[in-house]
């Protein structure tokens, strides 16, 4: 899974000369002049990347596993064949996008003489990142990546013969007037051997190997090995050992599973449904009829509340120009939810939460942004 980076570029927006003036315009507010020339900007809205971590617990019966208590002694094999899941971990990032509903347009001076020569920088997104100075921003794109695997889970085989051979003696009598005469012989036949004895078989060869580990690692063995060789026969034995375990208590893998969603903030609607978790089929679409709903919550802290009451005043003023619009961001506790209980809870800067203005549209130069929020990081009036 393909992770991009985004780190937070200041950029620079330089408009040199004496009372340069600029008037940007909201794109949809019916302000922009068919005939202006110009360009388009945008400023960045905040996306939540949820990872949702899953691991997929498959067990499976072993072909002795009734025999389990009786021949080893061993109460914890498993009885069934189950699949389950269980919620490793949720991961929550936070990138940029441009926003659709704060696209803006800056037009150019009609008169020649008024014109200042303006170098504009974009993203490829066109997020603003630089007037006057070229300035290399990380792309703000998000792969979406979802990793899931399905093992396979397999119960290991060995040699071990279903068949066996039976001797079986036969007399045979036969009588010569009145004498009778015994004749011998021996008759083999095969037989399918029944689980039970094949599960016997196993049995007495783990605790054959259980000895042989013993007597290994107590120096009862007639040849002198070296240190080398008894560590080597000893875990071949043990791995053994493991391997035959296996036929009785059952296998047990768990892999795991990576599911990823996105979440746009919206202060109008803060709240989203992501999907649904069952412990028996996993992560299901969020309209299933089963399983706990995960949700994901965004709670502003309300730091801008003061500013939106005098931003609100400053855009009632009719103004025939409008300088540079920028955001001032917020932040905000983001929950996930599972079944209605908050499961972790962490504070993010969301720029939808914020608040829009706009700078004066005369002696403006020296502009430093963040193309992450969108804020001002410089900035000089004259």
């Amino acid at each position: 899974m393909n992770k991009m980076i985004f780190l937070t570029t200041v950029v620079l927006f330089s408009i040199t000369g004496v009372k340069a003036q600029i008037n940007v315009s909201k794109v949809g507010s019916n302000t922009i002049n068919n005939e202006s020339e110009g360009l388009f900007y945008a400023l960045p809205q905040t996306v939540i990347q949820v990872d949702i971590l899953v691991n997929k617990v498959q067990k499976v019966k072993g072909p002795y596993a009734e025999y389990a208590d009786q021949m080893l002694g061993l109460s914890n094999s498993t009885s069934f064949n189950s699949t389950e899941y269980e919620l490793k971990d949720i991961r929550l990032t936070a990138f940029n996008e441009p926003d659709p509903t704060e696209y803006y347009f800056i037009q150019m001076p009609v008169k020649q003489k008024d014109r200042k020569a303006i170098e504009l920088f974009l993203t490829g997104d066109g997020i603003i990142s630089g007037v006057g100075i070229v300035a290399q921003t990380a792309n703000n794109k998000k792969q979406h990546s979802i990793d899931l695997s399905d093992a396979m889970v397999d119960i290991p085989e060995f040699a071990n013969p279903s068949v066996f051979e039976r001797m079986d003696t036969v007399i045979k009598r036969i009588s010569l007037d009145t004498t009778i005469i015994e004749q011998k012989f021996f008759r083999k036949t095969s037989s399918a051997k029944s689980v039970e004895q094949k599960a016997r078989e196993a049995a007495e060869f783990i605790l054959k190997l259980d000895e042989s580990m013993y007597n290994l690692i107590n120096g009862y063995q007639e040849v002198n090995y070296e240190k080398g060789t008894m560590e080597f026969m000893y875990n071949q034995m043990k791995s053994m050992k493991q391997d035959y375990l296996e036929l009785f208590k059952g296998v047990k893998n768990v892999s795991g599973e990576t599911f990823t969603f996105y979440f746009v903030v919206d202060k109008n609607n803060p709240v989203e449904t992501l999907c649904k978790f069952s412990i028996s089929k996993g992560i299901l679409p969020k309209n299933a009829t089963s399983g706990d709903i995960i949700q994901i919550q965004a709670s502003s802290l309300n730091k801008t509340s003061a500013l939106k009451a005098e931003t609100e005043k400053l855009g009632l003023i009719q103004r025939e120009s409008h300088g540079l619009y920028y955001r001032i961001p917020d932040k905000a506790n983001v929950a996930i939810k599972i079944g209605g209980q908050v499961k972790m809870e962490t504070p993010l800067v969301i720029n939808q939460f914020g608040v829009v203005t706009f700078l004066p549209y005369t002696s403006i130069k020296n502009i430093g942004i963040d193309s992450n929020t969108g804020t001002l990081r410089r900035v000089v009036l004259e």
